[in-house]
């Protein structure tokens, strides 16, 4: 059996050139779960390569790389397209390189081929049709972070965007009938992706299995100034995902040993700053690399989602921090969205029920909540870890 990943992955080297080159949030938390299935393929001994058109932002208005023609370090183990990366332009460039690309694996006499397409990106789904249409035994399974019409909240959306995407999921729709499996974050996703009688899992994120252990070992590395108190959200600093509920949630807590830290950029960062200069409190990072987002994560007291379940995308949403945040073992206050699982109440400081800054300050306060660590008893917590997750896409391919 031969796996090809399809993919938007870049490897941690590239981290810093990356970041030079951006001029929005550089998306993190998809390359992170990019490289826990890269770990799960290689734990499970799969014969796999990896295809990357790498998630960069487009020219001019995301990111200053005109054309996409590999990283300065060219050692890799994945293998790169090269591709115009000016907005408007670059969804068929990518998709042009990709169908030259895969074209190899195509061809090869293995009668048990399998792609795993990471996200509804039309470019990577027209690859990866373009090649069972070379070869009809390949078979597609498609991994759904997110619904195509909700990858972007930003607060302010213009109409030529909007008129693309519109056009951008109509295309998809056409490919989508030709996915064979489904890997979704939740139930829900089902209906608007007409899945139908295909085989499909529900897999809310993707854990190392042994996080528990390394998270501890880490924290005891760590320096934290013990008479404050963390408050911490790492993620887009956008106003839809609850972010500016959070600061006035704050700023209405007195406590002069609190800090508010919100680690990463977004539609919100003017606000953000203009409530940094009133309140010294609050500390912001800005964008920083996933290690150092992690590390504020492990420092924390009191972890917090504020997302709030008021919109139809949260029924189509598992936030993946919200993952990371647990296996911390620090107290996590978030909403409870439509697209979560009902045990997950047993692990959270709910917010739904008490209000934000109720919630916060019971967690501080360290009341009784379940403990999301190493004994836990989330029953399907196992099927989250890497080489799991990559049993049960296997499974559906058989």
């Amino acid at each position: 059996m031969k796996v090809l990943f399809l993919c938007g992955v870049f490897e941690k080297e590239h981290e810093t050139e990356i970041l030079g080159h951006a001029k929005r949030p550089v998306e993190y938390s998809a390359n992170l779960f990019q490289e826990k299935l890269i770990r799960g393929f290689e734990e499970c001994n799969i014969d796999f390569e990896v295809l990357s058109a790498p998630f960069i932002g487009s020219y001019p208005n995301a990111s200053n790389w005109y054309y996409f023609r590999g990283f300065q370090k060219t050692e890799s183990t994945y293998t790169y397209v090269h591709f115009n990366n000016v907005w408007g332009v670059r969804n068929y460039s990518r998709a042009r390189s990709l169908k030259k690309a895969i074209a190899t694996f195509a061809s090869e006499a293995d009668p048990d081929k399998l792609i795993v397409v990471y996200s509804p990106h039309t470019p990577f789904l027209e690859a990866a049709v373009c090649a069972k249409k070379k070869d009809p035994s390949i078979k597609i399974c498609l991994i759904v972070p997110d619904l195509p019409q909700y990858m972007n909240l930003d607060a302010k959306i213009s109409w030529i965007y909007k008129m693309g995407k519109k056009a951008d999921i109509k295309r998809f729709n056409r490919l989508n009938q030709q996915v064979d499996s489904y890997m979704l974050l939740t139930e829900y996703m089902k209906n608007p992706l007409n899945v139908g009688d295909r085989p499909y899992i529900v897999v809310e994120g993707i854990v190392d299995s042994d996080i528990f252990e390394k998270n501890e070992s880490q924290k005891k590395t760590l320096f934290k100034n013990s008479d404050l108190k963390y408050i911490v959200y790492t993620g887009k600093l956008n106003e839809k995902f609850g972010v500016k509920k959070l600061i006035e949630a704050f700023r209405n807590m007195s406590e002069p040993s609190y800090r508010l830290v919100l680690c990463g950029k977004g539609d919100l960062d003017d606000y953000a700053e203009e409530m940094r200069r009133e309140d010294g409190r609050i500390i912001l990072t800005g964008q920083i690399t996933p290690t150092e987002a992690h590390e504020w994560i492990l420092k924390a007291d009191v972890l917090v989602n504020p997302r709030e379940n008021n919109e139809e995308y949260t029924k189509y949403s598992f936030p993946s921090k919200n993952i990371e945040y647990l296996a911390s073992g620090n107290p996590v206050v978030a909403y409870m969205l439509d697209g979560m699982p009902e045990c997950y109440r047993n692990f959270i400081y709910v917010a739904d029920e008490v209000g934000l800054k109720k919630a916060i300050e019971t967690a501080l306060a360290k009341d009784s909540v379940g403990t999301f660590d190493s004994n836990c008893t989330l029953i399907h917590l196992s099927n989250l870890f890497e080489g799991e997750v990559v049993h049960q896409i296997i499974r559906m391919f058989r």
